[in-house]
């Protein structure tokens, strides 16, 4: 009788102080949002500022509140933000390092570099509130795909320990970015409470991750491209009376609510998608592309508005 020794276990280490309760993909599918955030972001504060601004997501990963604000500086720029429609608030802080900086900046200087950390006075918190707005605006953007998150800056301070978004004990998903601008460096943090994420962590498991997957599949946007799709040029819609209709005949020329300067509407697979304007090459009818549909809707309810 041969005896076969069974193969040797691997023991993982595991902490119950500090569970973790999120799995590695769907810690990946998070870390994943946050690094389209910081591209995001970087477009838009360097268009706010009008200066190169570089935002990029360095670590992902879990702690306690508690450990997270140990590392927060103080002062600091620190900010409590809701997230409707769940039940709790996120945290996030601007190291003093790049927010004196940005406030220098906008009140018309070159964003030079703090010699002495000091809290912010009250005018500082004020224009440093639209960054902040600025940023939980990208957030927003950037969820929006996969849950639609209402964002809300709700109290900004300048101690982290004045803002008391959860438990020390409880677990946060920490971001951790680091932003430059010009020769100023320093990190910003984001933590999002487990406890708040805990109703919606199970879309993270697949449906996120294998959307992504997709997406970065090659032959699958290969074959897209060569897809052929109906396309046609209509004129906007012009009423006639019912009689005039009947009447019509071979040769008859219509009359349209429509000028020649006028853009026309180019649909594909039978949905307005761009406007047009009518050209002539040579002895040939053209149109050239003016603008998305999207885009002339949306400042024509911004004017009415």
């Amino acid at each position: 009788m041969k005896l076969v020794a069974d193969k040797e276990k691997k023991v993982l280490p595991y902490n119950f102080k500090r569970p973790d309760r999120i799995s590695k993909n769907q810690l990946r599918s998070l870390h994943f949002i946050h690094d389209r955030f910081a591209r995001n972001f970087s477009s838009s504060v360097s268009a706010y500022l009008r200066t190169v601004v570089e935002v990029t997501l360095e670590d992902t990963s879990q702690i306690s509140y508690a450990e997270f604000l140990s590392r927060a500086k103080d002062p600091t720029c620190y900010g409590a933000v809701s997230l409707k429609p769940l039940d709790g608030s996120a945290a996030i802080e601007l190291e003093p390092e790049i927010v004196f900086p940005m406030i220098d900046r906008l009140l018309g200087g070159a964003g030079a570099a703090i010699r002495q950390v000091r809290p912010m006075t009250e005018i500082e918190q004020s224009i440093v509130q639209t960054i902040l707005r600025l940023l939980v605006d990208n957030l927003k953007e950037s969820w929006k795909p996969v849950y639609a998150i209402d964002f809300s800056l709700t109290s900004t301070e300048t101690h982290p320990h004045l803002v008391q978004v959860v438990a020390p004990n409880e677990m946060v998903i920490h971001f951790q970015f680091q932003v430059r601008m010009r020769e100023s460096v320093a990190k910003m943090h984001l933590a999002l409470p487990m406890l708040v994420l805990e109703p919606i962590i199970h879309i993270f498991d697949q449906e996120f991750y294998s959307r992504k997957k997709i997406i970065s599949d090659g032959t699958l946007l290969t074959q897209l491209r060569s897809t052929s799709v109906s396309l046609s040029i209509e004129s906007a819609e012009t009423a006639f009376p019912m009689d005039a209709l009947l009447s019509l005949q071979v040769g008859d020329t219509l009359v349209l609510d429509q000028r020649e300067e006028w853009p026309v509407h180019l649909k594909v697979a039978g949905k307005t998608k761009l406007f047009a304007q009518h050209k002539r090459e040579s002895n040939k009818k053209t149109f050239q592309v003016l603008a998305q549909f999207r885009q002339i809707r949306e400042a024509k309810h911004g004017n009415n508005s």
